[in-house]
């Protein structure tokens, strides 16, 4: 199996996202995704693409199981952040009231 496949899904994935949120207000090209998320797609999938041959099979698993996680939307850096932030806002005022 190979690794490209979950590459290119997770790229569309994350364009798809981006194009159809249209929330990346730092962004010189609106509604695009930013340079940095197809970098970091490159990164993590070529890391997946150096396993040797005879766990190529375990590479693109790894590959699929993050595209998943993507059209899952389990993992969202801002709206984490944003919940942590609150929660901890939330938790020091009832520890100084």
């Amino acid at each position: 199996m190979s690794v490209l496949a979950p590459a290119l899904a997770e790229v569309a994935l994350i364009t798809y996202r981006d194009v159809k949120a249209g929330t990346n207000v730092v962004n010189p090209i609106p509604h695009f995704p930013l340079p940095s998320q197809f970098l970091s797609v490159g990164i993590v999938y070529g890391a997946l693409a150096m396993f040797p041959d005879n766990a190529s099979t375990l590479a693109a698993t790894i590959g699929w199981g993050f595209v998943i996680a993507t059209l899952l939307n389990v993992f969202t850096p801002a709206q984490s952040v944003a919940s942590t932030n609150s929660t901890t806002a939330a938790q020091s005022q009832t520890i100084t009231t």
